[in-house]
């Protein structure tokens, strides 16, 4: 919701819910959104926050959302030529990034389904973006189940801080593509308006063939085209009232699969994203405010393809799936800030959500799945001396899978001096069952018969949990043209919930005729009446509650700026996962790398021309679940940029190489690779 500078300006302490929160004055006063739903210092926040701006996104070179996320220390990101991008922090990553809480302008887009990000069928594109604010770190206490590892917001452009209209052309090797237009309404008046469309298409992933001695096979392939618009506007109704109001688009196909895969032949998949986003807010006197936000989304998901399964007598079948899905949430919510004294500030909020889901293939019905989820929450900060803020903040919530949870969080920040702080908080965090993890039964159906089962819920789980502890240091010296921002943490995760494989048989079938270990794998659950496999004691996946481990952790971040010379923004972190053995899954301890870098130097050069280049590492680790191995990494991008047109115009011609070494391993070992991407882009305003 586009931000009143006055409220702000009277109540830079309340709080600021997440619709928008962008423009010059947050360059000259820099605020956080999302570390306790109040707008405050970096100093004061609550909890550890990376803010990507404007500034790095343009010089970073990157053209899809997630790989931004390269940026924020203890960040992992992986494309898969299979699915959707995923990304994790600090490890435990596996193909559906659902232990962080993903947002857009305060609005929750991670998929009811997984409680993934479909990251590349987001109805935004990266032109779009202000900022985002990446909290690392559980953050339950202030959005609840799910904002388990982390919170990522992204902050969309406000309509009043752009006039005029913008076409940005970009073009490159393997028919890379993307062409977007911007169109703004009339500075002038109390309404401001924003449409945006784009056009981008690209081939992710090649097929490459992998020559192993016990085997040798192709793997797939991966190329995307996605239509997208937005549409965004602000009304300032009167000098206390302002409405927002956004939509958006997004669609296209998917081409992947390889022909040597009897589950995952070449195939055309579609996908279609659209959301509706309204919110109103007051500012009562100059201690208060008030807002309501109601959001729609509805996500939905194409694809059919042929499985060829071989019987006992060796006949070929071929047979098609369903994996159509389509899922829906509606979500209300209402919050209250106020200045309780002149030392004591405190905020309060409702929330109610629904969800739906419906998909024959992966629950075994056409029927929608309701969930309803509701949720308390709020936070006191009180100053009892000049130096010191105290953060009590906490949300219940009535999950629809796990029940009643509270999460809380206390936070203390003592200012060394005007410029720097140490914050130590503690808390829990909780992250609930998805509706996969809960009500799966994904099957390949033949007519009426089951011919395998993939994924199978076998029961009630109990929401993971976390219980951490925080020290952080953050320091902004204007006069150096430094921010650091520091920090070490312990995570203690209980009741992880993870996958593991079981075979299958048909009803009726005697174990007792298997080997002792076919035995002992046999899935626990009789299968249905209607299930005939091809091929007996195929594997099935179920979920399970695991062991409790503990994650251990230091990282930082130093951003150097002079200006006419340029900018340098380095991050670092180190991870450990221990205290689990023996673990239920091998690769948990695996799955963070011991040490990540990023590394963004941006160099202004005369005659408005700019280079920048990104650094990105890791060191070995595995993704979980579906991924594999991956080795020591180094990436490198390279940009250059020149400016033309009146000063201060956006107007600018670049040349772009991501991943300049070529391609490189990425989320497993020996199927995928990513690509190199070569392109040259052109933005003109007027």
């Amino acid at each position: 919701m586009h931000r009143t500078v006055a409220a702000l300006l009277a109540s830079s302490c309340l709080l600021a819910p997440a619709v928008r929160a962008s423009g010059p004055f947050f360059d000259e006063i820099p605020l956080v959104l999302t570390a306790s739903r109040l707008a405050q210092s970096p100093l004061d926040a609550p909890a550890p926050v990376t803010i990507i701006d404007r500034e790095m996104i343009a010089a970073s070179g990157f053209t899809e959302i997630h790989d931004l996320l390269r940026l924020a220390p203890g960040f992992l990101v992986a494309d898969i030529a299979d699915s959707q991008p995923s990304v994790a922090r600090h490890g435990l990553g596996d193909a559906y990034d659902r232990r962080i809480k993903v947002m857009i302008d305060g609005r929750t887009i991670n998929s009811p389904l997984w409680g993934d990000t479909r990251w590349d069928s987001l109805p935004l594109r990266v032109d779009d973006i202000e900022r985002i604010e990446v909290v690392r770190g559980p953050n339950g206490a202030a959005y609840g189940v799910n904002a388990y590892q982390g919170v990522i917001n992204l902050i969309t452009r406000a309509p009043a801080t752009e006039a005029g209209k913008t076409v940005i052309l970009r073009a490159g090797k393997d028919r890379f593509y993307d062409y977007g237009v911007r169109i703004n309404g009339a500075a002038e008046g109390a309404l401001d308006w924003r449409l945006s469309a784009s056009r981008r298409s690209a081939v992710n992933f090649e097929s490459h063939f992998e020559n192993l001695p016990t085997f040798k096979r192709w793997h797939g392939a991966e190329r995307l085209t996605r239509n997208v618009a937005n549409f965004n506007a602000a009304l300032q109704m009167t000098p206390q009232d302002s409405l927002a109001l956004q939509l958006g688009f997004s669609e296209g196909p998917s081409w992947r699969g390889s022909p040597d895969y009897d589950d995952f032949p070449e195939h055309v998949e579609r996908d279609r994203s659209l959301y509706l986003q309204a919110g109103w807010e007051r500012a009562i006197g100059i201690d208060s405010l008030l807002s309501v936000q109601f959001y729609h989304q509805n996500e939905r998901s194409r694809g059919n393809w042929p499985v060829r399964q071989v019987d006992p007598a060796g006949v070929l079948h071929t047979f098609g799936t369903d994996r159509d899905s389509e899922v829906q949430r509606n979500d209300l919510e209402l919050q209250y800030s106020t200045r309780l004294s002149a030392s004591l500030t405190g905020m309060l909020g409702l929330g109610l959500r629904s969800e739906r889901a419906r998909s024959l293939g992966l629950f075994g019905t056409s029927d929608w799945l309701d969930a309803t989820h509701g949720q308390i929450f709020g936070s006191v900060e009180w100053r009892p001396i000049e130096a010191l803020r105290l953060n009590l903040g906490g949300t219940f919530e009535d999950h629809h899978y796990s029940g009643g949870l509270f999460s809380p969080r206390l936070a203390a920040n003592y200012m060394l001096d005007q410029t720097s702080a140490l914050r130590v908080s503690a808390g829990t965090a909780y992250r609930a069952p998805s509706l996969m993890e809960s009500r799966a039964f994904q099957t390949y159906r033949e007519g009426d018969l089951i011919r395998r089962i993939l994924f199978r819920s076998l029961g009630p789980l109990e929401a993971e949990r976390m219980r951490f502890v925080d020290l952080g240091y953050m320091a902004q010296l204007p006069s150096l043209g430094l921010t650091l921002d520091a920090r070490v943490f312990r995570e203690h995760y209980e009741r992880f919930i993870d996958d593991r494989s079981c075979r299958t048989y048909p009803q009726g079938f005697d174990l007792g005729t298997l080997p002792d270990d076919y035995q002992l794998a046999a899935c626990k659950a009789e299968s249905p009446s209607n299930f005939q496999p091809f091929a007996l004691g195929q594997k099935a996946f179920y979920f399970f509650n695991g062991n409790d481990f503990r994650m251990t952790g230091a990282e930082f971040t130093v951003d150097w700026r002079r200006p006419g010379w340029g900018r340098v923004i380095l991050s670092q972190a180190f991870v450990r996962i221990d205290k689990g053995a023996p673990y239920t899954d091998q690769d948990i301890p695996n799955s963070a790398p011991h040490a990540t870098t990023s590394l963004l130097l941006i160099k202004e050069l005369p005659d408005r021309w700019r280079a920048s280049a990104g650094y990105y590492h890791n060191g070995e680790y595995y993704w979980m679940n579906g991924g594999d191995y991956i080795p020591r990494t180094d990436r490198f991008d390279l940009k250059l940029a020149k400016r033309f047109g009146p000063p201060g115009s956006e107007n600018e011609f670049s040349i772009t190489a991501l991943s300049v070494k070529g391609s490189y391993p990425d989320f497993h070992g020996g199927k995928y690779r990513h690509q190199p991407r070569l392109f040259a882009s052109l933005q003109i305003g007027w």
